[in-house]
């Protein structure tokens, strides 16, 4: 079968599930076979409010192997690497089908940012044409979100994309000189209903396309013309505290995504 062959119905129903899921994989690969697009995943050894997290256990699975092997299954990625500090993690990150870029001690401290760990990894890996950023913390990711949100990076023609969810939630300030408090973005008075408000889109930090000419310039994950990839709400998530690893982990028993080899 050929990307560009007519469909075939029939033939592709009787088909056992493993090869439609290969055949569709080998497809969307062919079509997007033009670009370089290669994931990093960021996983220090040093996190500090659950140690060594990005390897902790998360419902029979270490918490880094939900996004590598999404990322994987996708059909997206030239390579999936995890930039680390730590063996422990490279050895999972190994083991989970990923690759490895040692990353340089100033850019895994708990002051460093996200960006400088892109940074000293692309200057290592310099032979892409768009990078991926993928958030370990995120582990509701599925292999259909990346290929939908590469999809539209592709067909607007992006520099960088943002993934972020929508959140029905009414946000608040205070002015800490008087203490008093004013609505951000809604009016009180006409407090509107769920059904006749679109909502905010909230950031969740999942994943980010970006450029190669882009970063290369402002070493920034955002910037130029920007699309957002709109994902399921229970994506929106926090793994700081064991009370969040508690919830985090049914939500990925129900949502999370499940390879054949897992």
């Amino acid at each position: 079968l050929k990307p560009s062959s007519p469909p075939l119905p029939v033939v592709w129903l009787k088909l056992p599930g493993h090869l439609r899921c290969k055949l569709a994989a080998w497809g969307r690969t062919m079509a997007s076979a033009g670009k370089r697009v290669v994931a990093v995943v960021p996983a220090r050894g040093g996190s500090v409010s659950i140690p060594l997290k990005n390897i902790k256990e998360l419902a029979g699975r270490p918490l880094i192997d939900w996004c590598i092997r999404a990322a994987l299954d996708s059909g997206v990625f030239t390579d999936v690497f995890v930039s680390t500090d730590h063996d422990g993690i490279a050895e999972v990150a190994v083991a989970s089908g990923a690759k490895v870029h040692r990353r340089a001690a100033e850019t895994a401290t708990s002051t460093a940012s996200t960006e400088s760990a892109m940074v000293d990894f692309t200057k290592a890996h310099p032979d892409f044409d768009v990078v991926c950023l993928i958030q370990a913390t995120s582990p509701l990711t599925t292999p259909e979100h990346f290929r939908e949100a590469f999809a539209m990076y592709e067909k607007v023609g992006a520099d960088s994309l943002v993934t972020a969810v929508r959140a029905h939630r009414f946000l608040w300030s205070v002015d800490p000189a008087t203490g008093v408090a004013s609505a951000k973005n809604y009016v009180p008075e006409k407090r509107p209903r769920r059904q006749d408000w679109d909502g905010e889109l909230i950031e969740n930090g999942a994943f980010y396309f970006t450029d190669k000419a882009l970063f290369e310039r402002t070493e920034c994950r955002l910037g130029g013309k920007m699309v957002l990839y709109e994902m399921p709400e229970h994506t929106l998530v926090e793994l700081d505290s064991m009370v969040d690893w508690e919830i985090v982990q049914s939500l990925v028993t129900e949502h999370g995504h499940k390879p054949a080899s897992a």
